[in-house]
């Protein structure tokens, strides 16, 4: 039986966060085009710069943010507030000081964490699904923006077996007072340069995509889109990463036979608007994905 002593979260955050100011900077929100250059430009201002860098994902896009490393804590300081908020093509980009762990903390029963606290129960109301997560959020950045509204008991990012996030995490508060804070206050709150989503964990976890269609009447939402014509290798993140340069991507999944858990070539992506779902198709309706023309239209039984 798990132990814990009352309101301590599953993640200590004094052991894993930097401490003090730091000369290093995180720049969220940037454009998907912004380049290492452009940033350089923007941020020399400030002082003297040792290092920017732009993550990109397995497709080679940009990740949406870059890090900024001064010669010293007191040029970082500027930056940020001469910058943060700063308009930098279509976007109001975020400036703060990059805190986040280097290596995943270990549980506080050390090793590596047992079960996934998504197979625990917890009380009634009191677990939160945040989803639209930044690949780089971990269990440390989830505690300490979300214990802005109530105790958290513990928390986790879901992961892919190589330990990669799969952009979405649960939270378990103390109370459902807690939890239904976090819902009114957090929901579309930024988090490391995403506009993350809380809603309550649903009893079961997330919904598995359905089988044939067949028998079932039209009833689209108006906020899916199936895109057809992908490569075998495509993954539900790689689809989550080409679209979420469009909007918020609720759900993206590419549909796989169960048996061999090869892709079927095909897969679906869920927006948070009716609107992000058509600039979806027509943006990238035709776009190649690895030499491959994406097939786009509205999912008409989602």
């Amino acid at each position: 039986r798990r132990r814990r002593r009352s309101h301590e979260p599953r993640i200590s955050l004094s052991s894993t966060m930097a401490e003090g100011p730091t000369n290093r900077l995180y720049v969220g929100n940037i454009p998907w085009s912004t380049t290492v250059d452009e940033l350089r430009g923007i941020f020399s201002g400030c002082g003297t710069i040792t290092l920017v860098d732009i993550p990109t994902g397995r497709q080679g896009r940009s990740r949406g943010y870059g890090i900024v490393e001064y010669s010293n804590v007191n040029e970082a300081q500027v930056a940020i507030q001469t910058l943060d908020g700063h308009t930098l093509g279509d976007r109001n980009i975020t400036v703060r000081e990059d805190k986040a762990p280097t290596k995943s903390a270990p549980s506080k029963s050390g090793g590596n964490r047992g079960a996934s606290i998504g197979d625990t129960p917890a009380p009634d109301g009191t677990r939160c699904y945040i989803g639209n997560l930044a690949w780089e959020t971990n269990e440390e950045s989830l505690i300490a923006h979300c214990s802005q509204v109530g105790t958290v008991v513990q928390s986790e990012v879901a992961r892919q077996p190589g330990g990669r996030s799969k952009g979405w995490g649960l939270v378990d508060f103390e109370s459902t007072d807690a939890a239904n804070n976090a819902i009114a206050t957090l929901h579309n709150s930024d988090l490391q340069g995403r506009s993350i989503i809380v809603r309550l964990e649903r009893a079961g976890g997330a919904n598995k995509s359905g089988g044939p269609n067949a028998g079932r009447p039209e009833a689209s939402s108006g906020l899916q889109i199936v895109v057809r014509n992908l490569p075998w290798s495509t993954t539900s993140e790689d689809l989550r990463q080409v679209f979420q340069q469009v909007g918020t991507v609720i759900k993206a999944e590419s549909v796989c036979h169960a048996d061999t858990g090869r892709s079927k070539g095909w897969g679906t992506v869920q927006f948070e608007t009716c609107e992000q779902a058509q600039a979806a198709i027509q943006g990238f309706n035709g776009v190649e994905l690895e030499h491959r023309p994406m097939q786009i239209k509205l999912d008409r039984y989602d």
